[in-house]
């Protein structure tokens, strides 16, 4: 689609929305977008429409001056609330990453005079500017939305864009030290589970447990494994200590465990851009993705899936048996998060110092 510029100064322009979508890696692919808007029309106050429990990763990203929470659970009253507490704000420009019907007819409700989002979009004639969305949700397809109207994105990657909070750095640097696992000690973090829906990423319970008994049994280096969900099925399987931190990490306290840690192990989930967002590197494992459009993001990231010939599907099902993740081998693996552990050895070890005296001070 031929770009349609703006004909405004960005100087001019004072009032920006930006409609998220729902999951915890979608709006991290949003952060580039948001911070290119930073830099392009720097007196414009931004405003995200987020869900609630996506809260947390606006607060960390400090790209953008307010949020507004769209609840899927309000009730009609409260979603024309929303709608006119938009419509007060006088919004000059509206991006819209979801394809869905309500933020689309917010977008129009709130009297933006351009509403930039992706064809196939529910109400989508309500915009006025449509792009072709590629794959999956994507950073490059967020981008897309600003080159359809003439902007040159000033950020590509996620890459640093979340900063974890002070507190929560020094309370799990704390927590860690309790654990036996002062900071001087290297830190590797699994993250085995998806989002419900799409279980069908996840990797093997025993091929974890073979890559956590590895770096277990290395001088000087803890395993720490997160999720939404018990990793006993896991445990079960491992032979060296693991720190379970899955059930027990608000978005604030995974991200500064991954700030914290030297390498993040995982399947194509929210933790593994988080990873990559606190500046971490990562070996994102992928089944029905493709990493073209949602690997890791950052120097030294690795993504790794075993060929076969229907990689990938982007299905939610599977009639092969998963031969994707079954058939990837924890020596794969290992030797993938070997590399990337050498590639990252000569980095400052996990965060700044000061900022770390800064955060216990804080505690």
């Amino acid at each position: 689609m031929k770009a349609r510029p703006l004909h405004i100064d960005p100087s001019e322009v004072r009032r920006i929305q930006v409609f998220h979508l729902n999951h915890l890696g979608d709006v991290v692919f949003s952060l580039p977008l948001l911070a290119s808007l930073r830099r392009h029309f720097p007196r414009a106050r931004i405003l995200s429409v987020v869900r609630p429990e996506m809260i947390p990763v606006w607060e960390m990203a400090g790209l953008s001056e307010e949020y507004l929470a769209r609840d899927r659970h309000a009730s009609w009253r409260r979603r024309l609330a929303l709608a006119r507490a938009l419509k007060k704000r006088e919004p000059q420009l509206s991006f819209v990453m979801s394809q869905s019907l309500e933020p689309c007819l917010l977008a129009r409700l709130s009297g933006s005079p351009r509403r930039i989002g992706f064809t196939r979009t529910k109400l989508g004639w309500l915009l006025t500017d449509r792009v072709v969305k590629i794959g999956p949700p994507s950073t490059a397809n967020n981008l897309r939305l600003l080159e359809a109207v003439g902007i040159k994105p000033a950020r590509t990657d996620y890459v640093g864009l979340l900063k974890a909070p002070l507190g929560e750095m020094g309370r799990m640097e704390a927590t860690l030290a309790d654990m036996g696992v002062p900071h001087s000690k290297r830190l590797v973090v699994l993250g085995p589970g998806a989002s419900p829906k799409r279980s069908i990423k996840e990797w093997t319970d025993q091929g974890f447990a073979a890559v956590a008994d590895h770096f277990s049994a290395l001088p000087d280096t803890a395993v720490a494994i997160v999720g939404t969900v018990s990793a006993d099925p896991i445990l079960q399987h491992t032979h060296g200590p693991v720190l379970d931190f899955t059930t027990r990490t608000s978005l604030k306290d995974l991200a500064a465990l991954l700030a914290r840690a030297d390498l993040f192990i995982g399947v194509d989930s929210g933790a593994l851009h988080v990873a990559g967002a606190v500046g971490t590197p990562a070996v994102g494992l992928y089944g029905p993705s493709d990493p073209k459009f949602t690997g890791p993001q950052g120097p030294g990231s690795i993504a790794l899936s075993h060929p076969v010939p229907c990689h990938p599907c982007f299905q939610t099902e599977c009639s092969v048996g998963r031969k994707c993740l079954e058939l990837l081998q924890p020596e794969e693996v290992i030797e993938a998060a070997e590399k990337v552990l050498r590639d990252s050895a000569t980095r400052s070890p996990h965060s700044d110092l000061k900022q770390l005296d800064a955060a216990k001070d804080l505690s």
